[in-house]
């Protein structure tokens, strides 16, 4: 990193972005790697969504900050009001999210080949400054929410082809409760 990209942070986010586009196929640990540098770089930069319109506090909203150009990948805001999560599901491409405001409760799952069910597996707490995710690779299975009483907001680093697919997600699971009553 030069001097210069070190005293403007808006610099360092476009070399991230640009190494981004390169290895945009999203199919290796190469590219979810220089996603999570990318995130890194983007929640340092404190006007980073200073130019886009005001979410609504009571809905969930994700909107796109950045496209590359041939629409391997995007990076999108998510705003999280209170109470709001994602299904159970995977990916059908690697995934990176930082948390810029606020805190987001990822639960994480295995899944029971013999019920197909999803087993939870572990809870964590991402706070602001958080950067996670997972490549292709880890079959990483999960659910996403908010349950604090503010909105929360996150930036994720999707690699998918946006006329290929309405999302990211590969598949939602059908959650099981890991004790078994008997």
């Amino acid at each position: 990193m030069s001097l210069l990209q070190m005293a403007d942070p808006r610099l360092a986010a476009a070399d991230a972005v640009r190494s981004l586009v390169d290895l945009s196929d999203g199919l290796d640990e190469a590219f979810f790697s220089v996603a999570q540098r990318t995130l890194r770089s983007l929640l340092g930069d404190a006007d980073l969504l200073g130019h886009l319109p005001l979410a609504d506090p009571g809905m969930f909203l994700r909107r796109l900050l950045f496209s590359n150009p041939v629409d391997r990948s995007g990076i999108w805001v998510l705003d999280w009001p209170p109470g709001c999560q994602t299904p159970v599901h995977n990916r059908h491409r690697s995934c990176a999210y930082g948390v810029h405001r606020g805190s987001i409760e990822e639960i994480m799952y295995s899944v029971d080949p013999a019920s197909d069910a999803a087993v939870e597996s572990a809870r964590s707490q991402r706070h602001a400054g958080y950067v996670g995710g997972a490549s292709l690779a880890s079959d990483l299975v999960h659910e996403m929410l908010n349950t604090g009483a503010d909105p929360e907001v996150s930036i994720h680093i999707y690699a998918y082809r946006l006329d290929h697919h309405a999302d990211s997600i590969d598949r939602c699971f059908t959650a099981r409760s890991s004790t078994r009553e008997t």
